[in-house]
């Protein structure tokens, strides 16, 4: 099977940073030249629609970011170094051209480097480059447990779950300002985000300015630099003989758990797990090792947004169902699924995945027994796989099997010689002319639409600049952040405290109907209660008693006085005296509550007080009174 039609050789000039390059197809070269700057490499790889560039070295292209950034203009064809690879050795590209029979093993000028470069793909020699973005992890997570319930727990969960949406909201308004590529899993809280994951498709060096590890008592923020590989290297052979350009059918179900299914286009189950965390980046890893993207499948409508982003990437379709689907309906599905095909279906994010996958495959299984039906019919040589693939994509059944059928033997492409007859030549060049007119008439609608949103954003730019007056940086940024956090924290207390009180007071007015406690109203000294003419008080200190006050408390006693100051003046007058420490009581501010119980035993007891004192003071008037009797019987005698 041919596995590239258009080649693009390339090779870097000595002591320049110019290039030659050969653009050519199984049948012939196409084009030569030679001084070409990158951009102009870029535009020649643009027009002819090349399948692959080829070139002996890849850092003959410049650094691994400059070598991305290249192939990111023409991210439909796959880079492919010849010269060999870390895994698989190297050979100088003389050597090679020798074995493939292309030269006599002598030193090759730039131009023929290039086009041995070519013809090896052609072939059937090199490696295929991947390239990977490099990642960033961003971990915000809480610092401690919740703890076992209560209502402090409960106000520390609130506080830390809107600490961390906040945070969350605010990272993600930065990345989006800065345009940089993300991802975002986080866990849903009872009041906000318990966790979230950031995976950044950007070094961790990017993000300075932007995010910084953050350590304060209730959240963390690490920041991860994700160390894999920037390249991997995969031999054409293998791709031809092992895979054969199998297309697949994906079936994602993104969340911090994500499911992945991938099916082949007959159904079959290829790959199915779940795993936590995972990159787009190492979707795409085990994506690679299956075959390729054809359809990014969801179980939900719309697709979520790293679904899209898959396709994009893999420039494959995405499906999602009219509606997303009912758990009956996928109960159904899957019952089906692994029973005949004896898989085990481990958790739901593998189910969810697993059935988006299915459902995709059930949407387009007519057209694709179609397929069959029309190859087996016409009689005719195809790559089946390659009709399906095209007929999936919009291309009309008859249409897909012409651009699929396979050569009836393998040209060497030593001696290469034109073999397309020239009204075959004309009718190709006039369906390619309608093509490129269909191009232009689409890019110029483009364009205008484009020129039309720059007008509105400079416009937009404008009326902002006019309103700006100050951009804060970054630390003012995270110090009003902080200050805003610990104020929400501040008041959230608060308005718990404020609910318990209310609760309390609501409690406490139930029981004071039912008649459990009983209220008493509190003075900061006797003067003052008296004053106030109430039977029953209660008073911090005692204070000074004078000719007044005595008065007062011999003609109208009250009934008794709770008091926080232990004095012995008060029995005097007769009144019971009740100790607030003896009771069981709430306090608040101009009264307190007692326990009627408590307050009955406590008020017996403090008339018990009352009783003893009486009578101890009898008593030492009857043994004064003696005493002087005796005094007074004696000085009568000596008279």
């Amino acid at each position: 099977m041919q596995l590239y039609k258009i080649v693009l050789g390339i090779d870097r000039l000595p002591s320049y940073d110019k290039y030659s390059i050969v653009v050519m197809n199984t049948s012939d070269i196409l084009l030569r030249k030679e001084g070409l700057s990158k951009t102009e490499v870029l535009e020649i790889a643009q027009q002819y629609k090349v399948d692959a560039i080829a070139i002996d070295n890849i850092y003959e292209l410049g650094t691994e970011q400059e070598i991305k950034n290249f192939m990111s203009y023409i991210y439909k064809a796959d880079l492919i170094q010849i010269c060999g690879s870390p895994i698989h050795g190297f050979k100088s590209l003389s050597l090679i051209a020798k074995e493939l029979g292309l030269s006599k093993g002598g030193k090759l000028s730039p131009i023929k480097s290039a086009e041995v470069c070519a013809m090896a793909v052609l072939l059937g020699y090199g490696f295929i480059v991947k390239l990977y973005d490099p990642e960033t992890k961003v971990i915000i997570s809480r610092r401690r447990s919740f703890g076992s319930g209560g209502m402090s727990a409960n106000r520390y969960r609130r506080s830390i779950e809107g600490a961390i949406l906040n945070l969350t909201k605010i990272i993600q308004n930065r990345l989006k300002s800065k345009r940089i590529d993300y991802d975002l899993l986080f866990k849903k809280g009872s009041h906000g985000i318990e966790s979230a994951v950031f995976v950044i498709y950007s070094p961790r060096n990017q993000l300075t300015g932007i995010i910084r590890p953050m350590r304060t008592s209730s959240i963390n923020v690490r920041i991860i630099p994700i160390l894999s590989k920037s390249f991997d290297y995969i031999p054409i052979s293998h791709i031809e003989e092992k895979q054969k350009k199998k297309y697949l059918i994906i079936g994602i179900d993104p969340g911090t758990v994500c499911g992945i299914a991938i099916l082949d286009l007959n159904g079959k189950v290829l790959y199915l797990s779940s795993s936590r965390n995972i990159t787009r980046g190492e979707i795409t890893r085990i994506i690679i090792s299956l075959g390729r993207a054809l359809i990014f499948a969801s179980d939900v409508n719309p697709p979520p947004l790293m679904i899209s982003k898959l396709a994009a990437s893999h420039n494959a379709l995405i499906f999602s169902p009219e509606s997303s689907l009912k758990i009956d309906e996928k109960i159904s599905l899957l019952n089906r699924i692994t029973s005949e095909q004896n898989i085990i279906v481990k958790d739901s994010h593998q189910r969810d995945a697993l059935i988006a996958a299915l459902k995709a495959f059930m949407y387009y299984k007519n057209k694709l027994e179609q397929c069959i039906a029309h190859v087996k019919e016409s009689g005719i040589k195809v790559d089946i796989e390659e009709v399906k693939a095209l007929v999936i994509r919009g291309v009309s059944i008859k249409d897909a099997i012409s651009l699929s059928e396979l050569p009836q033997e393998k040209r060497k492409l030593v001696s290469i010689k034109k073999r397309t007859s020239e009204k075959e030549k004309i009718l190709l060049l006039k369906n390619k002319l309608n093509s490129i007119k269909l191009e232009r008439d689409a890019l110029l609608l483009k364009i205008k639409a484009l020129e039309a949103k720059i007008n509105e954003l400079e416009e937009k730019l404008f009326l902002a600049k006019r309103e700006i007056k100050q951009i804060p940086n970054d630390y003012e940024v995270d110090r009003r952040l902080k200050s805003l956090t610990d104020e929400i924290n501040k008041l959230r207390y608060e308005l718990e405290k404020e609910r318990d009180e209310k609760k309390d007071i609501i409690n406490n007015m139930i029981s004071l109907a039912n008649g459990n406690t009983i209220i008493i109203r509190k003075f900061s000294t006797l003067k003052e209660a008296i004053n106030s003419k109430i039977n029953r008080f209660v008073i911090k200190r005692v204070g000074e008693i004078d000719e007044e006050l005595k008065n007062k408390l011999l003609k109208s006693p009250p009934e008794f006085i709770i008091t926080q100051e232990v004095s012995n003046v008060l029995f005097d007058f007769n009144i019971p005296i009740i100790y607030l420490n003896e009771l069981h009581f709430k306090d608040y501010n101009d009264f307190i509550i007692i326990e009627k119980n408590s307050f009955e035993k406590t008020f017996e007891n403090s008339k018990k007080r009352l009783e003893e004192k009486t009578k101890e003071k009898t008593k030492k008037l009857i043994s004064l009174f003696e005493e002087y009797k005796q005094e007074r019987i004696k000085e009568f005698k000596k008279v």
